[in-house]
């Protein structure tokens, strides 16, 4: 089966972007500050960038944030998994690190109820925007759940939320391995 997807990079002010992979057609997205909102809109910037740029065959969007690295390989293993598996949420096994989290050591970019920790976690509850697939079905949820209006830091767990809300079985994606640039 074949599935279209957005794949979008978010990128923050004056963040430069990321080199591309080779032959899959990416999308820059800026998000920048504005008055009242320092870290800029990222509920509003990926909304926005959904309904410009999908169409009726999208199954959903690839989300990449800028101080997050892949390679050829990571973008293959993710886009054949949602290939197979288009209505479930998939997520990269990303180490988040303390610059980042300001907390004493490495944590995963996905957690269970009970918060990030350095445990292997195989059905996450929660997952960051590192390297992750979002069914159109969690984002029309999110619409509806004012996406809009989120704003940074509380973006990717208010998705998350959307996502548990909806149905929609969050998962890992094996054999992925982004790594998490800003240290």
């Amino acid at each position: 089966m074949s599935v279209r997807v957005v794949y979008v990079r978010v990128l923050w002010d004056r963040q430069p972007s990321p080199p591309p992979v080779p032959g899959i057609r990416h999308f820059d997205l800026a998000v920048g500050p504005e008055p009242g909102h320092p870290y800029g809109r990222k509920g509003l910037a990926l909304l926005g960038a959904w309904q410009q740029l999908r169409t009726r065959e999208c199954t959903g969007m690839l989300v990449q944030d800028g101080d997050v690295a892949v390679d050829p390989l990571d973008v293959s293993v993710m886009l054949e998994t949602v290939r197979r598996y288009p209505a479930d949420v998939w997520t990269a096994p990303v180490r988040l690190w303390p610059a980042s989290t300001q907390r004493p050591s490495w944590v995963w970019g996905h957690w269970a109820a009970g918060g990030p920790t350095q445990e292997p976690v195989p059905d996450p509850a929660f997952f960051s925007f590192c390297f992750t697939y979002l069914p159109r079905r969690v984002i029309d949820h999110a619409e509806r759940a004012g996406l809009a209006r989120w704003a940074f830091p509380g973006v990717d767990g208010k998705m998350s939320r959307a996502a548990v809300a909806a149905g929609v079985r969050i998962r890992l994606v094996d054999g992925c391995q982004p790594k998490h640039m800003h240290y």
